[in-house]
């Protein structure tokens, strides 16, 4: 089982909480929308975002890329690359 570093799953547990606006970018593909739960499917950990079509929900493992951005708290807009 792969995991993630704790500072990489805190960006994602403060997300979640803001239920912020974020932007995700796997190897494979990008997702826009409201970050709402990590939830645990199939020994992995999850990351549900809800988008204009449906809630997408993207292994932690695979995100390259985090960026919370046009929340409207300036300061809960970041990015962070791993």
């Amino acid at each position: 089982t792969e995991n993630i570093s704790c500072d990489a799953h805190d960006y994602f547990e403060i997300v979640c909480m803001r239920q912020s606006k974020i932007e995700v970018t796997t190897k494979k593909m990008n997702f826009l929308g409201i970050a709402t739960d990590i939830v645990q499917l199939n020994d992995l950990e999850v990351l549900t975002i809800k988008t204009q079509a449906h809630l997408a929900k993207v292994p932690l493992i695979e995100v390259k890329k985090l960026t919370a951005i046009g929340n409207q708290v300036t300061s809960h807009n970041f990015s962070v690359e791993w």
